[in-house]
């Protein structure tokens, strides 16, 4: 459900740009000038109030045109999933096992799994 509600935010915005979970495949890097994929990470941390356990997720725009991607409103509207936004960073290199230039904007994302800890 949760990796639903995230494509259908970015989708929103980016109708016209490609959503791959983290399991896209080498074709689809090639055919596709711009994409978002997002990974739900095996990385946990607890909360601010020591009970409740957040998950990371990752959201990526990878662009080989150097397009642009506004940061500040997909991070706010992600909070619908609700994802809470922690982080960006942005790189400029070989998409891997590639001759492919590129442009990717990485957000970093907390998600509440459990609310009540012991």
């Amino acid at each position: 459900m949760t990796k639903e509600r995230i494509a259908t935010v970015i989708k929103k915005h980016y109708p016209d740009i490609p959503v791959f979970d983290s399991d896209i495949k080498k074709e689809e890097v090639a055919e596709n000038p711009s994409f978002f994929m997002f990974r739900m990470s095996n990385r946990y941390t607890r909360g601010e109030s020591g009970r409740s356990l957040l998950q990371r997720v990752y959201v990526s725009f990878v662009t080989k045109e150097y397009k642009e991607i506004n940061v500040p409103l997909l991070a706010q509207d992600l909070q619908t999933v609700p994802l809470y936004f922690v982080d960006s960073d942005e790189e400029l290199g070989k998409i891997q096992g590639t001759d492919i230039e590129a442009m990717m904007v990485t957000m970093e994302f907390s998600m509440q799994v459990k609310g009540c800890m012991i």
